[in-house]
């Protein structure tokens, strides 16, 4: 009698447990359908899409030169921000002027950011403004690799 007392105190936990785990699958199976049906998870916001006036031809060489000059290194792939700040955002530490961008690549900025202004040119520098204008915009860039190193890299 006593050893059925200690089996029967965890078979009742089990049985809460399975129980409770079954109910929590289903709200996340509820949760997945609706996420499926159009609707935004919870916790998650929409990220605004901005106007691009530029060219965009001029915004793919700037991604190309992105790329060649190792820019992503530190400000990831996408520009989205890894070692380096986020380029994709609209909050910039220095200001986010298209002059505040050049003086950033130019001079470069303390803690991080090195100097550019000898290893680009001003052209060089105005165009990689124009690929960063044109991120999370219907312009952006599509591709990740420049094209001189494309064939290498796949």
């Amino acid at each position: 009698m006593r050893f059925q007392r200690y089996l029967m105190a965890p078979m009742v936990c089990v049985l809460a447990l399975a129980v409770g785990c079954g109910k929590s699958d289903k709200r996340a199976a509820a949760r997945d359908t609706a996420g499926a049906a159009g609707t935004r998870a919870s916790g998650t916001t929409e990220v605004a899409m901005r106007e691009f006036h530029g060219d965009e031809a001029v915004a793919k060489q700037g991604r190309e030169l992105f790329i060649r000059f190792n820019c992503y290194s530190c400000h990831g792939g996408l520009a989205g921000g890894a070692m380096g700040p986020s380029l994709r955002d609209t909050t910039w530490k220095f200001g986010g002027t298209d002059s505040a961008i050049f003086s950033s690549i130019h001079d470069g900025r303390p803690a991080g950011m090195p100097t550019w202004g000898s290893t680009l040119s001003r052209d060089q520098i105005a165009t990689l403004i124009v690929y960063i204008r044109s991120l999370r915009t219907s312009a952006e860039p599509t591709f990740f690799w420049a094209s001189d190193t494309a064939g290498a890299a796949r």
